[in-house]
């Protein structure tokens, strides 16, 4: 049976999902764009209690990463400062 959630409730879970994929796709926009996109990479995704985890392989993990990584050592990351 699934669970019942009050609209509150699923507006919450909705904003947690949105602000999730903002965060990825924040992060690392160029790799989030070579798989097809902020919807593709959504439905890559797998919901967990903390929002969408994605699916992916060894090779898309170190992408993802190393242009994070890149992002933060030359500070074009905006980490919520300012």
């Amino acid at each position: 049976m699934s669970e019942r959630l009050t609209v509150a409730e699923a507006l919450a879970r909705a904003e947690m999902i949105d602000r999730s994929l903002d965060a990825w796709q924040g992060t690392a926009p160029q790799g989030i764009a070579e798989m097809g996109g902020r919807d593709a990479f959504a439905d890559r995704c797998e919901m967990a209690c903390f929002g969408p985890v994605p699916r992916l392989d060894h090779d898309e993990w170190e992408r993802l990463s190393l242009e994070y990584e890149d992002r933060r050592a030359h500070g074009s990351l905006n980490r919520g400062e300012g």
